[in-house]
């Protein structure tokens, strides 16, 4: 199934303006049934699968996750399964251009697909910072230039054509950071300066909570609430990132330290919550304690670094966070990081 069966119905249920009560009136079940079946805490009797499709003007199959995918959808959904196979968070600059490479060819086969294309400039993006950074790449600045000059070619080409306003600010913040790891900073401070700012508390997704209160009652927003939680984590998260490698590779060792633990607080209320959080935690802590550790090692106190990966590694053993595979691949990353960095 492209989705589970929760998923599905909390969707479904959504898209035609039912609250939790308001679908369990209908079905003849209790609210507390729906509230199981959409968190999977329960699944609904093979019974009710009719009458849920039925009441929700859906097909059985669209409600169990088997509705026809247009054939972009398909192909996107198989180069992304792809990229995650060459992933390796162990080698992560080698890794990256592995992806960009691979992003290049299929954006050759498909460029009108623009959740590739989109893809790929983020991903040479993220490629502008083991350049910069780590000097990836330096036995080969030609090829590293034309890299980054198609990535902000096809972005552009994103802001100028694609009509989804999402999709053009994403192309806009990668913008950003390729100017900025090329030190372009006029040309960043352009892209970086038209996206959406928190300033004022203005956001859509503020006043959407309140609209959705209004007109469709409590259980709705809480709805709501819960996806505005999750993307305001996902921001958080991505601020802790930057913010503890800034610190950690630039900054005094106690300062590190000190938004080190102050990151790893803030992400931890928030999983405190899991519905509010999303499978990202695991990366940003990851993160956050290789960036310990590497603040540890830059100041010569490789005692405490050794001490910061035993402890984290420990940590994420124990709790089973990872899968086999991604636990091999970070280990090796924390295990090798002590001697290279």
């Amino acid at each position: 199934m492209a989705d589970n069966l929760g998923t599905n119905i909390r969707r479904f249920r959504k898209n035609k303006g039912y609250t939790q009560e308001e679908l369990a009136g209908l079905l003849g079940v209790t609210p507390q049934a729906v509230s199981r079946w959409e968190s999977e805490a329960g699944l609904p009797d093979v019974s009710m699968i009719v009458p849920i499709a039925q009441t929700l003007g859906i097909t059985t199959d669209a409600l169990l996750g088997y509705q026809q995918q247009s054939r972009d959808d398909r192909i996107t959904q198989k180069i992304f399964e792809k990229m995650s196979e060459l992933e390796d968070v162990s080698d992560p600059g080698g890794s990256e251009l592995k992806v960009v490479e691979y992003l290049a060819d299929e954006v050759a086969k498909n460029p009108m697909n623009y959740d590739v294309v989109l893809k790929y400039v983020q991903r040479v993006a993220g490629l502008s910072y083991y350049i910069d950074m780590q000097n990836l790449l330096s036995d080969d600045p030609e090829r590293a230039k034309s890299i980054l000059d198609d990535g902000i070619r096809k972005g552009i080409n994103i802001i100028r054509y694609c009509s989804e306003a999402v999709k053009i600010n994403k192309a806009h913040h990668a913008l950003a950071w390729i100017y900025i790891h090329m030190k372009d900073y006029d040309n960043a401070r352009e892209h970086v300066n038209v996206l959406p700012s928190l300033e004022g508390h203005c956001i859509r997704e503020d006043l959407g909570l309140s609209l959705t209160f209004f007109e469709k009652g409590y259980d709705a927003m809480k709805d709501s609430a819960v996806e505005l939680g999750t993307l305001l984590f996902n921001m958080i998260a991505s601020q802790a990132e930057k913010l503890t490698t800034f610190y950690c590779y630039f900054g005094p060792l106690e300062e590190a330290i000190e938004i080190c633990d102050w990151c790893e607080a803030v992400i931890g209320a928030y999983t405190s919550k899991p519905e509010f959080s999303t499978d990202n935690h695991k990366w940003v802590l990851r993160k956050l304690n290789f960036s310990k550790m590497s603040a540890y090692v830059r100041a010569g106190e490789n005692e405490k670094a050794i001490e910061t990966r035993d402890k984290y590694l420990k940590e994420i053993r124990e709790k089973g966070i990872f899968t086999g595979d991604e636990l091999k691949s970070v280990e090796k990353e924390f295990n090798e990081g002590i001697y290279i960095l």
